[in-house]
């Protein structure tokens, strides 16, 4: 598959997310933001998207069936170029932060996410 064009001044994010609401939601904060956004469902699928399109920030949920965000956080690290890959985590669970600062994570954002924080991301890159 030919990736599509990213427009100038566009970020091209990946967002892993098995949850087709958040999956909606945060696509749609990022969008406005005018980003180019590719979606996994999984880990497994991130790994793929990310080794196509090498995006340089990726959304992560910590909990995914299949591979979850701290095994393909651990992953993307071990791949030529992804340890320069900023990786921020979504969960709405805030125990999840020591563990994905562990898997190689910046930062853990606590879900459902707000256009201020997609923007304060977005931001920081």
């Amino acid at each position: 598959m030919t990736p599509s064009p990213v427009p100038s001044g566009a970020v091209r994010v990946l967002l892993v997310e098995d949850d087709r609401v958040q999956q909606l939601l945060v696509s749609t904060l990022l969008e406005r933001e005018g980003c180019l956004v590719d979606i996994a469902e999984d880990g497994h699928e991130a790994l793929v998207l990310w080794q196509e399109h090498h995006h340089t920030l990726v959304l992560t949920d910590c909990r995914m069936p299949r591979m979850d965000g701290y095994a393909f956080t651990r992953a993307l690290r071990a791949l030529p170029g992804g340890a320069s890959v900023r990786v921020v985590g979504m969960s709405a669970d805030t125990d999840d932060r020591p563990r994905a600062l562990a898997a190689g994570m910046e930062a853990l954002l606590d879900k459902p996410l707000s256009a201020e924080v997609v923007a304060r991301v977005l931001r920081r890159g």
